[in-house]
């Protein structure tokens, strides 16, 4: 049986990875593995390569656009908004009574191009001023519901994986 990640939740992985990238000491792949192996524990196998792929594109993007200091906190914004609303806008309802947000997928939805293509619209848009940006001192611990995605993005790397 196909139990695929959820695009929006890869997406969150590949930017919280490229996040942690420039405000860690850690590698991209240490950091990818660290993603990897938490998702694939709940969905079909996601590579770290995959994750790592995503991650050095948006990171490219961001040198690209000549971020700099704002690098980290458009990506805490491109978090907070795939958090908080679907791609078509919509709220995003983590739980209801019947289903999750974190339920498996039947397709395979995400890739390294797709999640690039959403996180530079996110960012034109949000330079446009037509998206919103987090609170000043938003984490993912706040978000109702966020359950093993907040533990997973304040979990530390794991020795091993050095």
């Amino acid at each position: 049986m196909s139990k695929f990640c959820p695009e929006w939740v890869f997406s969150l992985c590949c930017a919280q990875t490229a996040k942690d990238f420039l405000s860690t000491n850690n590698t991209i792949n240490v950091i990818s593995k660290k993603f990897s192996t938490e998702i694939s524990t709940r969905y079909n196998e996601v590579k770290f390569e995959e994750i790592s792929d995503a991650s050095e594109k948006i990171l490219q993007f961001l040198s690209e656009i000549n971020a700099q200091e704002e690098a980290v906190n458009f990506l805490n914004d491109y978090i907070f908004n795939r958090i908080s609303f679907n791609a078509n806008g919509s709220e995003r309802k983590i739980k209801n009574m019947f289903s999750s947000a974190f339920d498996p997928e039947k397709v395979k939805e995400y890739n390294s191009q797709k999640t690039l293509k959403m996180f530079r619209a996110y960012i034109y848009s949000i330079r446009n001023n037509l998206m919103g940006k987090a609170t000043p001192g938003w984490v993912i611990d706040e978000v109702e519901d966020i359950d093993w995605l907040g533990e997973l993005f304040n979990q530390d790397v794991n020795i091993k994986d050095l």
